[in-house]
């Protein structure tokens, strides 16, 4: 028997720490901040291994973040 091991990847619904920190655009230090504060959802599968479920994190960002346009303001000129 040749004993093979296999690599499952991460499920669409939930996201690595690296991808988390790419997609906030921020450090992974700051992800393990918010890790610590507790403000950042997450699961910790083992002492090195955590995941971010999707759905929690995209709720956490509309919680927290507002996107304002920017540009002239009316009124204003170049």
């Amino acid at each position: 028997m040749n004993p093979e091991r296999k690599e499952f990847p991460a499920s669409p619904d939930y996201e690595t720490k690296s991808q988390v920190a790419r997609r906030l655009n921020v450090s992974k230090r700051t992800i393990d901040n918010l890790m610590r504060q507790r403000r950042l959802p997450f699961i910790k599968l083992t002492s090195k291994i955590v995941r971010f479920p999707k759905v929690e994190v995209d709720a956490f960002l509309a919680r927290n973040f507002r996107v304002r346009a920017c540009g002239l303001e009316s009124g204003e000129n170049d």
